[in-house]
């Protein structure tokens, strides 16, 4: 089933929708979500979140890529499940690699990302990056994978993926402090 016949079934609220999204995105949803909570059970009641944030979602909103719509709800959710998990501990390592790209004023990066001259700002340099370096960081920052895995996918050892995203972080810091970005 492809993903406008998806979309009209969760528009037409057919619980087939569902099951049509599940199998379609369930294995992408559960990669997105291992890779962030690291526990199966934790990745599991993320991907039933996910399914059902979409099914409550849809119906007023008609994404144009449902797939890239539902990693983005996969992603926060399982992020949010990360923050309560780890409420008490804030030593990871990943919060604190994302907080060197982060605006600051406390904000997240969600209400970053809804900051629609972060958002141009991001896709600017994003897009200036070749396949490989686009490839690595959004395996390592949207799908949050980590250094061992983004690099495998990238065909790199770990030690240069870690390099490179090291580069990549500090070329986006400054990208975004020359467009008036406080970091």
């Amino acid at each position: 089933m492809d993903d406008n016949e998806i979309i009209e079934l969760l528009t037409n609220r057919d619980e087939r929708g569902v099951k049509a999204l599940d199998q379609k995105l369930r294995r992408l949803i559960m990669k997105i979500a291992l890779g962030i909570v690291r526990s199966r059970e934790d990745a599991e009641e993320c991907v039933n979140d996910t399914l059902m944030a979409v099914w409550n979602a849809v119906p007023p909103e008609r994404p144009d890529n449902l797939t890239a719509y539902v990693c983005k709800i996969a992603r926060r959710l399982t992020l949010n499940r990360l923050r309560y998990n780890t409420a008490e501990m804030r030593s990871f390592d990943l919060v604190t690699e994302l907080d060197e790209c982060t605006p600051a004023e406390g904000s997240s990066v969600e209400k970053a990302a809804e900051n629609s001259e972060f958002k141009e700002a991001l896709d600017t340099w994003l897009d200036s990056l070749d396949e490989k370096q686009h490839k690595l960081f959004m395996l390592r920052y949207f799908y949050l994978q980590s250094v061992k895995d983004a690099a495998r996918a990238c065909s790199m050892s770990q030690s240069a993926a870690g390099v490179a995203l090291m580069r990549l972080r500090s070329s986006l810091k400054k990208h975004l402090i020359e467009r008036g970005f406080s970091l």
